[in-house]
């Protein structure tokens, strides 16, 4: 099911209608900050961003069903000895961009990320673990497509390589004071190499424009813990309205699909909390998000933009108990310029 609508909304990116020539020159010139590898630049030019994401999850729930912690400790319900509660992840996004020709853009990114869950053990005793540290480095090229009447798309593809930590360990009421092991939500890095090929549209018509686009994130082998993480299907699509020549607002819908961990870690009981058991890590979720964009266009600060962007899941189908998201904040900085060091290509 999950393969049939990723291609069926790949094919719907494909053959969506032209609206009217696209330029970056305008507030909605970047797709919402939410959204990655969304443009391309011309030759010589360059761009440094910053993002910062906040994910916020708290409450527990099997397949669409939210469910009580109370429920995942009882030994007659699901059985675990402990239960996550909530949890929040932080993710401060580095990137450059640079493009030495017309057609193609370079991107490199690296990820820094914080990570803090709450717990509650079938004897009440409740803990939080952490973990931090810089993440997985990416490299991206996106390569401008012919255009097909007014339309504007390229193609991307991202390598993912594993300079992040899969043995981030902490203390808990059960490690009797010793470090152990923790689950893989609370893990830095994939620990393996990922390939995300992708497909982006983009359009703009008076005041209005719009784009989409189609991801799949594929784990290549197994980490060096013995596990990989399960692949990952997005698909998102977005309408935004020019107010004037600095400010956008967006509107933007999001599916994600997530499949479960392939192999699991022996440092980790999955008998012992949800989160160790790589059976519980997949499912899928629509969302919706609303979005500011601004754009300076002259002066001192010509070429910055800085947006914001709050996401709210509408539906969550998870292989629980597994903890829900309830909401994504991502604001952002970007900044273009021209080296000056190529023409046109």
């Amino acid at each position: 099911m999950r393969n049939a609508l990723f291609t069926l909304a790949l094919t719907l990116l494909l053959v969506t209608p032209a609206t009217a020539q696209w330029t970056s020159g305008r507030p909605d010139g970047h797709a919402p900050i939410g959204v990655m590898l969304d443009h391309v630049h011309e030759a010589g030019e360059f761009m440094l961003s910053y993002r910062y994401m906040y994910m916020r999850m708290d409450g527990m729930r099997d397949g669409t069903d939210e469910i009580e912690i109370d429920d995942v400790v009882d030994p007659n319900g699901y059985g675990f000895m402990v239960s996550p509660t909530d949890m929040s992840m932080q993710m401060h996004m580095f990137g450059l961009m640079f493009a030495p020709s017309d057609r193609l853009t370079l991107v490199g990114m690296l990820p820094l990320k914080v990570l803090s869950m709450d717990h509650l053990a079938r004897n009440a005793a409740a803990f939080t673990t952490e973990s931090s540290g810089l993440g997985d480095f990416s490299l991206a090229g996106m390569w401008l497509l012919d255009p097909v009447g007014d339309q504007r798309a390229h193609v991307s593809f991202v390598a993912s390589f594993p300079t992040g930590s899969i043995d981030e360990e902490g203390v808990t009421p059960m490690s009797a004071g010793q470090d152990v092991q923790l689950p893989y939500a609370m893990q830095i890095s994939s620990g393996t190499v990922d390939l995300t090929p992708g497909l982006t549209l983009l359009g703009q018509l008076g005041d209005w424009s719009w784009g989409g686009q189609a991801l799949a994130t594929f784990r290549m082998g197994e980490n060096d813990a013995g596990y990989r993480l399960g692949h990952r299907y997005t698909t998102t699509g977005w309408g935004a309205r020019r107010f004037n020549r600095w400010l956008s607002a967006s509107l933007r819908l999001q599916w994600l699909e997530t499949e479960a961990i392939e192999g699991a870690d022996s440092r980790l009981n999955p008998m012992v909390v949800p989160t160790a058991d790589p059976d519980l890590q997949g499912g899928s979720r629509w969302s919706a998000a609303f979005g500011l964009n601004t754009y300076v266009r002259g002066g001192a600060f010509k070429g910055l933009r800085l947006a914001g962007e709050w996401l709210l899941p509408v539906y969550q189908d998870l292989d629980g108990p597994q903890l829900e998201t309830d909401w994504v904040i991502v604001v952002g900085a970007q900044y273009a310029g021209d080296t000056g060091l190529l023409g046109s290509g």
